[in-house]
C-alpha cells in the first residue's frame, strides 16, 4: 500500500516531485484531501487543531513549516508521532527584522522622519548609540545567535539567556532562565526570540518587567504568549521610558478592530507578523525547501532533524 503525504501548506512543483519518489502527495487542493487525512502518515502544516488531529487515524509524522511548533494541540496528539520544528529556516530574515526595528527605535527614524516630511528640521530627542550597549538576548536558537553577531559587530556586549545556561555563539554571558531576573536590570536592549513552551509562557510578567532599565528597548520575534499581554500594557503606560516592539501577537481579528488598547500606546512599536514567511515569498520558498527536505528524510528513513522534546509542551 502506497504511503500518503498531506500538505495543509501550498506547494511548489520541486516539492510535490520529491516526495512523489516516497508517498502520494495530497495537498488542500486535491479533491481527496479529505478522505486522505484517514490514511495520511506525515503532514506538513503551519497548526494542527485537536480536530484535525482525530481524523488521522494513521499519523506518524508532523513537520511544522515555522521554527515554534506551539501551534500543535499537543494534548490531543498521540505520543508515538514525531513532531519536527523548521529551527533555522527563517533565521536571517527574522534576525535583519529585529535588527530593522532596534535600529528604527534607537535612532528615533519614525520620529524624525514625520518631523522632516512636515518640514520640521529640528533635533528635539536624542538617539542611542548602541555601541558599548548591553543586550540581552532570551532565546539563543538560531534566530538569537544571528541577533548576537550583529550585536557584537556593533561593538555590544551580549548576554544571552537559554534553557540550559550552557555557552552560545557570540553571547559574552550564557544564563540558564533561572537567573533572567539577574540580567534585566542590565540590558539596554532586550530581544525576545525563545519559543513558547510550557516553560516559557508568560516568562516577562508584572514580577520582572519593573526590573528593566530605564529606557530600555524590548523587541520580541519570539511568540507573544512569553509576554503576559495585560502586565505588559499596564506596565508600558506607567513606564513612558520603556519602548516595547513586536512582530508577534497573541490574537488578531481579521477586518475589526484588535489590540486596541496596546497599539494605541506611544511606546509600542509593531508590524504585523512580516519577519518570516509572511512578509516574503523568497523566505517562505526557503522555509518550504527546508521543510520538504526534513520530510524526505523521514520517509527514507532517516532521523528527522529538529525533532520536538514533547515533555516541552505537555
Amino acid at each position: 500500500m502506497k504511503r500518503t503525504f498531506l500538505s495543509y501548506v501550498e506547494l511548489d512543483q520541486e516539492s510535490v516531485r520529491q516526495i512523489e519518489r516516497y508517498a502520494e502527495v495530497v495537498t488542500k487542493n486535491s479533491s481527496n484531501f479529505e478522505e486522505s487525512k484517514k490514511t495520511a502518515e506525515a503532514v506538513l502544516c503551519i497548526t494542527l487543531k485537536p480536530e484535525e488531529i482525530a481524523k488521522l487515524e494513521n499519523l506518524k509524522f508532523v513537520q511544522v513549516l515555522s521554527a515554534g511548533v506551539d501551534g500543535v494541540a499537543w494534548q490531543h496528539l498521540p505520543e508515538h508521532v514525531l513532531v519536527a520544528g523548521n529551527m533555522g529556516s527563517n533565521a536571517e530574515a527574522v534576525s535583519e527584522h529585529t535588527w530593522a526595528m532596534i535600529l528604527s527605535i534607537a535612532k528615533k527614524i519614525p520620529h524624525y522622519f514625520g518631523r522632516v516630511r512636515n518640514a520640521v528640521f529640528e533635533r528635539d530627542v536624542e538617539v542611542l548609540q548602541l555601541n558599548g550597549r548591553t543586550m540581552l538576548v532570551v532565546g539563543m536558537g538560531s534566530i538569537g545567535v544571528k541577533v548576537a553577531e550583529v550585536a557584537r559587530c556593533f561593538g555590544m556586549r551580549v548576554i544571552g539567556v537559554t534553557k540550559s545556561g550552557k555557552a552560545r555563539g557570540y553571547a559574552d554571558v550564557t544564563l540558564p532562565w533561572t537567573r533572567l531576573e539577574e540580567a534585566l536590570p542590565e540590558a539596554d536592549i532586550i530581544v525576545i526570540s525563545t519559543p513558547l513552551t510550557k516553560y516559557t509562557r508568560g516568562m516577562f510578567n508584572r514580577n520582572n518587567l519593573p526590573l528593566l532599565k530605564k529606557g530600555c528597548i524590548v523587541v520580541n520575534v519570539g511568540r507573544a504568549e512569553v509576554v503576559n499581554r495585560e502586565d505588559l500594557i499596564a506596565f508600558l503606560k506607567e513606564r513612558q521610558d520603556i519602548v516595547f516592539a513586536t512582530d508577534v501577537w497573541w490574537e488578531v481579528k481579521r477586518n475589526e478592530p484588535w489590540e486596541t488598547e496596546l497599539i494605541k500606546l506611544p511606546n509600542f512599536v509593531g508590524t504585523p507578523w512580516i519577519a518570516g514567511a509572511f512578509g516574503s515569498p523568497e523566505v517562505y520558498k526557503k522555509m518550504l525547501k527546508t521543510a520538504i527536505q526534513n520530510i524526505v528524510k523521514y520517509f527514507s528513513g532517516q532521523t528527522p532533524d529538529n525533532l520536538i522534546n514533547r515533555e516541552d509542551y505537555v
